[in-house]
């Protein structure tokens, strides 16, 4: 992979970020409008809770791999199927400790059944990325949309359906899961199909021993990454996690969060394109340009939701969203740390920084929960969305303060 396939590869994830956040826009607009802000609520605040245990499932192993088979292709089969162990082992515990703990979680019935309903999620998500980062590394780059959009595609549609005939936000969430593995079958498929058929199976360089001792070395050799994946998740959801508590809040932050994760596609799509070239010096040389355009997109985006929020809630969730306006426009002018934050963090990869940049992961996870506890019980959504918005200016603050 060179530099020069950059652009296309961008590209290329871009569109199929753009059209699965078109059709889970469409999803969120369904449910919204279906169950208003409560309904959402709930569906965000089941979701929520599975984004960061699927990362501790995860644990930085793809990323391991990412850099393993960038530089030797041959050892993909073997990384598959270590990895896959580790999914097993760790997928499954941290699974059934999820769905037995889910009444200690919440005293919402309905709330306890969709964490349960989604707990599968944890395991499929992780296994879902070993497929995909192999696609990735191969070049491989048209099975990403045709998964994605497929799946999402599909969601939508039985939804619909389902929605149609009288179904609630229980159901809505049953066909995330039921889709969300169906998404996991075609992948392996498409593996099996275009990956195994090439590939010798040679023996992984973990060291020696058995598989305990092998597992034990892949672990500790992920171990950075993970903790990177699981704090930046837990970033992410805080804020729904300690919106449980009020749910018709939770789905006006949720109705907001649409927005800025679509907008969050463009920059994330350059990072997953330049992500695999982080061993190359010739990178080194991206790192300023990328930054002042990132942080032009920041300004762009800050300014375009402070004009437009009212509009872009009215049309797609309807005119009972407008409280969420506020929460949109703070929410909306985060993207500039967010940008800023992400270009450095891969900055800081490229320069061996893992173990600083998880230091600062660290402190965002704890900033983050102390200003969202002080906020979120007076100002609901807004606290929440102002929480992310100084947690994301501190962070981007310390990663550019230091040189490497």
């Amino acid at each position: 992979m060179t530099l020069s396939r950059l652009p296309s590869n961008t590209l290329t994830l871009l569109g199929s970020n753009l059209g699965g956040a078109l059709l889970l826009f469409v999803l969120s607009a369904l449910i919204g409008r279906t169950f208003g802000s409560p309904g959402l609520g709930v569906y965000a605040v089941a979701l929520a809770w599975v984004y960061p245990l699927s990362l501790v499932v995860e644990f930085g192993l793809t990323t391991l791999m990412t850099r393993a088979i960038s530089a030797d292709s041959t050892q993909i089969p073997a990384y598959m199927e270590s990895i896959t162990v580790a999914r097993l082992l760790l997928g499954g515990g941290v699974l059934i400790a999820f769905y037995l703990a889910a009444p200690l979680i919440s005293r919402d019935p309905v709330v306890i059944t969709a964490l349960q309903i989604s707990a599968p999620l944890i395991v499929i998500q992780p296994f879902y990325s070993q497929f995909t980062t192999v696609f990735k590394a191969q070049g491989r780059l048209w099975t990403i949309p045709a998964l994605n959009l497929g799946m999402i595609g599909a969601q939508v549609v039985l939804t619909t359906i389902a929605l149609a005939y009288g179904g609630n936000v229980l159901h809505a969430l049953s066909l995330n899961t039921v889709t969300s593995a169906g998404q996991l079958v075609a992948a392996w498929w498409l593996y099996q199909r275009l990956t195994l058929a090439e590939q010798a199976r040679l023996p992984l360089s973990l060291g020696r021993g058995g598989w305990g001792v092998r597992l034990v070395t892949l672990l500790r050799a992920a171990f950075p990454f993970a903790l990177a994946a699981i704090f930046a998740a837990l970033q992410a959801r805080m804020v729904f996690l300690l919106l449980e508590q009020q749910v018709i809040e939770a789905g006006y932050f949720s109705a907001a969060n649409r927005f800025i994760e679509a907008a969050k596609l463009l920059p994330n799509a350059f990072f997953a394109a330049l992500f695999p070239l982080i061993g190359s010096a010739s990178v080194q040389g991206a790192f300023r340009p990328a930054a002042l355009g990132l942080a032009a997109f920041g300004l762009v985006a800050g300014i375009g939701f402070t004009v437009t929020a009212p509009l872009l809630l009215t049309l797609v969730f309807g005119g009972g969203f407008q409280p969420a306006v506020p929460t949109l426009i703070v929410l909306g002018w985060s993207l500039l740390f967010f940008a800023l934050r992400g270009a450095r963090t891969i900055y800081w990869y490229a320069h061996s920084g893992e173990h600083f940049v998880n230091g600062v992961n660290a402190f965002a996870v704890v900033a983050i929960f102390v200003l969202s506890a002080a906020l979120i019980p007076a100002y609901g959504a807004v606290g929440g969305a102002v929480a992310v918005l100084l947690t994301d200016l501190g962070v981007t603050t310390v990663l550019y303060i230091r040189n490497a």
